[in-house]
């Protein structure tokens, strides 16, 4: 092979490096969310005396998501017409009230009635 093809695949290979390195640092990313928004972030949830198949929470801040008004929690058919009550831990301290779980779709409905949760990190869920 000559020198000169050398050059120029030896330059073709260290444009493609630059481009594939500069494709791959997701240029233009970056995390602003502040630490008071529940973007990405996660509650960790711990049942006792039932099963629990799913929470949904709503927001009293539409778009902004950072504060729990609601949770609609889904249970086995192990927990319909029992009690439920739900207690977060983290950021400030609001009391929550909850349905019984409702023998038709096996769901309890947990709300506030004053200021939404806001910085949770746990729910603890009790059934009895």
């Amino acid at each position: 092979m000559r020198k000169s093809t050398k050059f120029i695949l030896a330059a073709g290979f260290v444009g493609l490096a630059a481009a594939g390195g500069s494709a791959l640092t997701g240029s233009g990313l970056t995390n602003n969310a502040g630490a008071s928004q529940f973007v990405g972030g996660t509650v960790t949830q711990g049942v006792t005396g039932a099963t629990l198949a799913s929470v949904a929470y709503t927001f009293g801040d539409p778009g902004a998501n950072t504060a729990i008004h609601s949770a609609v929690l889904t249970f086995g058919a192990d927990a319909d017409g029992k009690t439920v009550a739900i207690a977060f831990t983290g950021g400030n301290a609001v009391a929550f009230t909850c349905t019984a779980v409702e023998v038709t779709g096996h769901t309890s409905t947990c709300t506030t009635a004053g200021a939404d949760v806001t910085g949770a990190t746990s729910a603890a869920i009790t059934v009895s």
